[in-house]
């Protein structure tokens, strides 16, 4: 894929900190990016923002959620009908998460009040970091996952009324004596041929993968792909052509380093994948360049990650 564009959403300072950007087209090169932000990540004061693009560049960055002496984390954008639905995690610690929602009918310009998503759930329902999807059928398929003091699994959460009620999967089988740490978490999705499959973040130096026959209530046990993983996010978006874009830092170890980012693809439906063409590259292994989402038309793919943790980097790739 050929780059086209690429800018920061924001003037470097504006916020201390920022990570776990997420992003939607609105309109003819149109988009709204939401992240979190704040001193820093974890911190009471770390909210959610969002900004807009048009004309060829970003709005200043506005506050649209935030807790009462308690952080947000990871929020995720989708579109759904005729209104724009804005999940993200609050609480500390992490195990103690709550998921919110809010919904806007205006590309953004406003919301709604923040509801719980499922009243009463710790540990957090609906989507974790990466977007949902729509499946052939109508339902949204989000992908989810939990963090305990113990092990991190990955789920589905599936609604069938647009998002009012949602149902949950099985966990995806896995043996956690042999993950080298506690597991895999943070899922991304796709759908063909009558199945679901999932790519997943890990603590075993590999992308795993799984898929569902059932339409998402159970899934087979996770497998290693050949995609190296560094324990940090990833994620995917299949295009019109039938194709799988991953964006993922292509660094084989676990809690390593994050300053490298860069695309694979697949023909193939997850099965094999293309060498990883960098993105973005820093020899400081200091640097970070991680918490990528992507999303697709019939002409581009539109990504975002974080930056530096100072800032978000939007590019456009041409098909």
């Amino acid at each position: 894929m050929k780059e086209i564009f690429s800018t920061k959403v924001f003037e470097e300072g504006f916020i201390n900190e920022v990570h776990a950007s997420t992003i939607l087209k609105t309109g003819e090169n149109e988009f709204l990016c939401a992240f979190f932000g704040g001193t820093k990540e974890g911190k009471d004061d770390v909210k959610i923002w969002t900004s807009h693009f048009s004309d060829g560049k970003w709005s200043l960055p506005v506050i649209v959620a935030e807790g009462i002496d308690e952080p947000c984390w990871n929020p995720v954008l989708f579109r759904y009908d005729d209104k724009i639905m804005l999940f993200y995690k609050i609480g500390k610690p992490i195990p103690a998460w709550r998921t919110m929602l809010m919904e806007s009918t205006d590309n953004g310009a406003t919301w709604s009040e923040p509801q719980e998503l499922v009243k009463g759930d710790i540990g957090g329902r609906g989507p974790v970091k990466n977007k949902p999807i729509l499946l052939l059928d109508g339902r949204i398929c989000a992908p989810a996952s939990i963090e305990t003091e113990l092990t991190w699994d990955c789920f589905t959460d599936i609604s069938s009324d647009g998002g009012k009620t949602w149902e949950r999967s099985e966990f995806v089988p896995i043996n956690h004596l042999l993950t080298h740490g506690k597991g895999i978490i943070q899922p991304t999705l796709w759908e063909n041929d009558g199945k679901i499959f999932m790519l997943m973040r890990s603590t075993m130096s590999r992308v795993m993968k799984s898929e569902s026959s059932d339409g998402g209530k159970t899934w087979s046990e996770a497998t290693e792909t050949e995609l190296p993983n560094n324990n940090s996010g990833i994620d995917c978006v299949k295009l019109a052509d039938g194709r799988i874009v991953l964006i993922y830092n292509p660094i084989p170890k676990n809690w390593g380093d994050r300053n490298i980012i860069g695309i694979s693809v697949s023909d193939d439906n997850g099965e094999s994948w293309t060498p990883c063409d960098i993105v973005e590259k820093d020899d400081d292994e200091e640097a970070e360049f991680s918490y990528p989402a992507i999303i697709c038309d019939d002409k581009y793919v539109y990504t975002t990650y974080t930056h530096y943790r100072k800032n978000v980097m939007f590019r456009i790739f041409e098909l």
